[in-house]
């Protein structure tokens, strides 16, 4: 358990919430992994107002960036999920990794855009020409984007 972690409990214990100032003691890495032992130990609120505050003092950390994003799968957010795995592929840039383009791809099927996942599909297969698991998503996705335009086009044909 890390310091961070002791001492969110022990401000929550009371009603009271670390400071922006108290969380700024410690590395985004820390509050990373002080993140996912709120969420192990079923404490979402309190990882949701850490990743707040990460968010606030390490904006472009992709340690913060990440464990938010999964943070927001977890609660089914998936607007907020989506907002921060775009940010965290421009964060990383070129070295965007293969598990970032999928929780990316996932969530935006979870929103019923199979059109924008597709989309993200084909960019992350630019990135990754030989990754297997991004290349299943893609095959799936045009498959999926496929068989929905014949049916939307005799839609608007009747």
């Amino acid at each position: 358990m890390t310091s961070l972690y002791q001492a969110l409990l022990s401000q929550a214990a009371i009603g009271h919430m670390l400071s922006e100032r108290d969380v700024s003691r410690f590395s985004a890495a820390e509050i990373r992994q002080t993140m996912a032992d709120l969420v192990a130990a079923d404490q979402i609120p309190l990882a949701n107002a850490l990743a707040a505050a990460g968010q606030s003092l390490y904006p472009e950390s992709e340690d913060i960036l990440a464990m938010s994003a999964l943070l927001a799968e977890i609660q089914q957010d998936w607007t907020a999920a989506e907002e921060l795995l775009h940010k965290l592929v421009d964060t990383q840039g070129e070295a965007a990794t293969p598990l970032t383009w999928r929780h990316l791809i996932r969530v935006l099927r979870c929103q019923c855009e199979p059109g924008k996942a597709l989309q993200a599909a084909q960019q992350a297969m630019a990135a990754h020409p030989t990754d297997t698991n991004l290349l299943e998503e893609f095959l799936a996705l045009q498959e999926l984007v496929c068989a929905q335009v014949p049916v939307a086009a005799s839609a608007q044909m009747h």
